[in-house]
């Protein structure tokens, strides 16, 4: 119900206010009023009510609240969590907690334009790869508002990626030619940490993701029949401890073979292991004994391969490359050895064949580039 009354202002003149109902707060529950005042006739606060109740019922008002873009945040990311695995929520939360909130925090939702989203975004891509899924949750968080009715628009809809390349300190390689692999595992048997060598030559030569690598236990390598069991990966828990967790998908569940050389390494590290551990105090555990355990036979951190690598590469100037960019090397080369787009795919455990199909092309261009010096030598005329 409505009310319109006459008030007097503290200089002493008079005007006229109305205060009126709006509906209940889908995010608290609670009944929604609203108060405007300083009209100077009544007829001026009877049609600023009418076209208020209009807008109302045709659900195009947005309400005045004081709500900050990290209280609403907080809200649809307590809707989000139940619908991913809690490795992906606790990352989504690390973006919002390290990156996001640098820029999207205590400001209130209604106050971010489309100018300073693109500013952020900006930032964003020079200093982070993952500048895209940024502006992905951010955005998700305005669509969140909107669909509240706290906004009438989701800034970061209008946002555009410059066409210039995002500025790194170097690219990064996607993969290793055969030539450069060859080398680079040479380069890592010289490391003084024993671990290096078996660590880098698994990821090479079987192509299992970094966490699936870290979580592998030697009950899942059969020396005899010469396989490989992959069924978990590691990740974060709420307390930040590393665990082992089923794959994210049935496809990432697989036995691939291994190589008669990569498991003589195997058993060579198995054997150090022992030695390794001692040294630090640690003794082999008679069940689940990790493979590529820390220093103190828990799951490597996940970011400790990383620094390796960085350190092998620098130390030894190859280009730089990620982890990720063994299991893109294990691919291609699967591909120049002549296997097929089905035998890679189940191999890799890629749940959509895009993804194998994405490096099969790459593959064939370069082969295809090089079938003309291919004839050319053949001919020898």
């Amino acid at each position: 119900m409505a009310m319109i009354k006459q008030y007097q202002k503290k200089n002493g003149e008079k005007a006229w206010y109305f205060k009126t109902y709006l509906g209940i707060d889908p995010l608290t529950g609670k009944k929604r009023y609203t108060t405007k005042r300083g009209f100077k006739t009544q007829k001026e606060a009877k049609i600023a009510l009418a076209r208020l109740e209009v807008l109302a019922t045709d659900k195009k008002l947005v309400k005045e609240n004081n709500y900050t873009f990290t209280q609403v945040k907080d809200m649809w990311i307590e809707q989000y969590k139940p619908t991913v695995r809690e490795s992906t929520y606790l990352r989504v939360k690390f973006l919002f907690d390290k990156n996001i909130s640098t820029f999207f925090g205590n400001k209130k939702i209604q106050s971010y334009n489309i100018a300073y989203c693109q500013e952020a975004i900006n930032k964003w891509k020079e200093q982070y790869s993952t500048y895209k899924a940024l502006k992905c949750y951010t955005s998700a968080v305005f669509d969140y508002a909107k669909k509240m009715n706290l906004i009438k628009e989701n800034p970061m809809k209008e946002v555009t990626f410059s066409k210039g390349e995002r500025k790194q300190k170097k690219n990064k390689l996607k993969y290793f030619e055969k030539e450069e692999l060859q080398d680079f595992l040479e380069c890592c048997q010289k490391d003084n940490f024993p671990i290096t060598y078996p660590l880098f030559r698994v990821l090479a030569f079987t192509g299992i993701r970094k966490g699936e690598a870290l979580a592998l236990t030697w009950d899942d390598v059969d020396f005899f029949n010469k396989t490989l069991e992959i069924n978990k990966t590691i990740t974060r828990n709420s307390d930040n401890k590393f665990i082992s967790t089923p794959p994210k998908t049935n496809t990432s569940i697989r036995k691939i073979s291994l190589d008669d050389e990569t498991l003589n390494i195997l058993k060579t590290w198995k054997t150090q292991q022992k030695r390794y551990l001692l040294a630090y105090g640690q003794h082999i555990k008679t069940k689940k004994q990790i493979i590529f355990s820390s220093k103190n036979n828990n799951y490597m951190d996940i970011t400790r391969p990383n620094i390796i690598l960085s350190r092998i590469c620098k130390k030894y100037n190859f280009n730089d490359i990620t982890i990720h960019g063994f299991r893109h090397t294990h691919c291609s080369l699967l591909f120049e050895a002549g296997l097929s787009i089905k035998e890679v795919q189940e191999r890799l455990g890629h749940s959509d064949i895009h993804t194998t199909m994405n490096i099969y092309t790459h593959v064939t261009k370069k082969q295809k580039e090089r079938s003309a010096d291919k004839f050319a030598a053949y001919l020898n005329f």
